[in-house]
């Protein structure tokens, strides 16, 4: 069974493709060929249709696959439209009556922030807005992202020749350390933004926390929510979700939840904190993708990763 960082590799050449169409047809022009491209994509990829009838079998609603891939594809232009600075907050996230007034406060008063992010909606949108000064906030946020640098280092590469003049810094999930934690701590202390995702197991990491989602026990990443815990700053699940799943307009919702835990605790009380926090942000993202059912990106068996 093909795993999800196979993939990954395998979408890698679909984004510099799209930044190339960018460059010569307007993106309405892009969004259009999706469609299409969508398609001929479901038609030749028996496995990717399996994982997404598999999602909605969970989801226990009617889904369609073909229209669940023509999501992605909308998707992944408007990925390069933010990176490449085609793509406005003003004109095109609309903010909801959440923990968003938080978070921009703690952005604009330099505060350290984590964002923790998933693979429903478009993360990518949101850090490259970010990183052109176009995050609805009055202070450019300087990121760091922690990646699987094993997976996305070409992707990685290809948004930073995208837009060379962003404060985007990566650090590689695989050297998680007592070193790196520090370098984390340190930038969060600056007022500076950590983002990282929860919802995918790293190729090299064999901890995990089963949490139900969705009707069934699913593994996500323990690692990540250690992480958490240890640097103790505020942490936001974000999520930007298309308005409108399939339209020629990109318009987006932007959510916010802020957490409530604070691990200043002894270190004893710390596990179960961390257990809640990763419920916490199960539970949002499945309330989530009841709501936008096609905008969940993880294109493989969910329930049984690592096992």
């Amino acid at each position: 069974m093909q795993k999800w960082y196979e993939i990954k590799q395998n979408n890698q050449l679909g984004y510099k493709l799209t930044f190339l169409c960018l460059k010569i047809f307007p993106a309405v022009v892009l969004r259009f060929l999706a469609f299409l491209i969508g398609f001929f994509y479901w038609i030749f990829s028996k496995n990717i249709r399996a994982f997404s009838k598999n999602y909605f079998a969970h989801l226990k609603v009617r889904g369609s696959s073909l229209k669940h891939i023509v999501s992605f594809a909308l998707n992944l232009v408007e990925n390069i439209q933010s990176w490449a600075g085609n793509f406005t907050f003003s004109k095109n996230v609309e903010w909801q009556n959440d923990d968003i007034c938080d978070l921009v406060k703690n952005i604009e008063n330099k505060k350290g922030t984590i964002i923790l992010i998933s693979h429903l909606g478009n993360a990518q949108m949101l850090k490259g807005l970010a990183t052109i000064g176009e995050s609805g906030t009055n202070r450019k946020m300087s990121i760091t992202t922690i990646t699987d640098e094993n997976i996305s280092k070409g992707f990685n590469s290809m948004l930073m020749q995208i837009n060379k003049d962003s404060a985007f810094h990566i650090i590689n999930a695989n050297d998680i350390g007592p070193e790196t934690i520090l370098i984390l701590q340190e930038r969060l202390e600056n007022g500076e933004v950590v983002v990282v995702a929860g919802d995918r197991i790293g190729v090299n990491s064999d901890k995990k926390i089963k949490i139900n989602f969705l009707g069934e026990k699913a593994p996500f990443p323990y690692g990540v929510f250690v992480l958490i815990s240890l640097l103790n700053y505020p942490t936001y699940f974000v999520n930007g979700l298309r308005k409108k799943t399939f339209s020629l307009k990109a318009k987006y919702d932007m959510f916010v939840k802020k957490s409530d835990i604070d691990f200043d605790v002894p270190r004893k009380e710390r596990n179960a904190l961390i257990e809640k926090i990763a419920l916490q942000y199960a539970t949002n993202l499945e309330q989530l993708c009841r709501k936008y059912k096609y905008q969940w990106y993880n294109f493989f068996d969910f329930w049984s990763e690592n096992e």
